[in-house]
């Protein structure tokens, strides 16, 4: 049976079992299940790699300015204007590349990660740079418990890693070491929790995502869900309502084998327009999206 979250919106979880409550997994979900352990490596490595094009790359400004300086020294002491002025130019190019360069983010792209077209490891990743930039902004608090017992809030400074290169490792690593690897400075160094409160992952908030759950129990768990909480007489709960219905038929007839323009014919038959049909199997129905981000999400199953 699903096991449901303990979190209740006044709750703080450590940032990945905050994650794992972004989107609605079972409480204890590892996180490996979520973003396989070979995209995680992927993601380590590749700040690892960052850290050191920044060393070298901070390197070279170094030693394209000591070049440039020397050009000016050779220009103005030894009298020696034209090999001064090559060697302040070249030296300058250097440095304006390397600083150019270390302006260039090289954090992989979720294409790079995707080995393999995975709908669900899209969605997920996708979800892990929203719940990074809510966090990064302020939106979901966020707090750093010091070895001392210290507890405080994170600065708008520090909420600043979340949104640099590589920040998304503050929420899936455990390696401090992996952390360091981010540019943004200072960076929290403490375990960081963070209040999700009922916010939820938009990529959870469609039918699409919702249908494609491979959990039955827990399907029919949220459908009823739904219809309990659209109990409203207005309008668009009553079309919601209907959406929630044609999204529970869909599933049942995709499962019975039926194609979507059979499903279509027969819910036809029953009263539903084809247009809402076809938008709830794509799972870009902007009115259910909206009326169910109106919803008090932290309960949702």
């Amino acid at each position: 049976m699903q096991e449901q979250l303990p979190l209740r919106p006044a709750d703080f979880a450590k940032t990945r079992d905050g994650f794992i409550a972004f989107l609605k997994q079972p409480a204890g979900t590892p996180i490996e299940q979520v973003i396989p352990q070979n995209v995680l490596d992927a993601m380590a490595a590749a700040a690892r790699r960052g850290r050191s094009r920044r060393v070298f790359l901070n390197l070279v400004m170094a030693g394209a300015a000591s070049a440039a300086l020397g050009g000016v020294v050779i220009s103005l002491a030894m009298n020696q204007m034209f090999g001064g002025v090559v060697v302040m130019l070249a030296g300058g190019a250097a440095f304006i590349w390397a600083h150019n360069r270390s302006r260039v983010r090289n954090e992989l792209e979720i294409d790079q990660l995707l080995t393999e077209p995975n709908k669900t490891l899209h969605r997920n990743l996708r979800a892990l740079e929203e719940f990074r930039n809510l966090i990064g902004n302020g939106d979901i608090p966020c707090e750093e418990r010091l070895p001392d017992g210290t507890i405080k809030l994170l600065s708008k400074k520090l909420r600043q890693a979340f949104l640099a290169d590589h920040g998304a490792l503050l929420i899936l690593s455990r390696d401090q070491a992996v952390w360091e690897c981010i540019p943004q400075r200072p960076i929290p160094m403490s375990p960081l929790w963070v209040k999700v409160g009922n916010r939820v992952a938009t990529t959870e908030l469609s039918a699409r995502a919702i249908m494609d759950n491979p959990d039955n129990e827990l399907f029919d768990k949220r459908v009823e869900w739904l219809l309990s909480v659209a109990n409203q007489s207005s309008r668009s709960a009553t079309s919601f309502r209907a959406d929630v219905c044609v999204m529970a038929d869909l599933r049942r007839l995709k499962l019975e084998g039926k194609g979507l323009e059979e499903c279509k014919a027969l819910l036809a038959k029953e009263g539903y327009g084809v247009t809402r049909v076809a938008h709830m199997n794509a799972g870009i129905y902007v009115p259910f999206e909206k009326f169910l981000a109106t919803l008090p999400l932290h309960d949702f199953p």
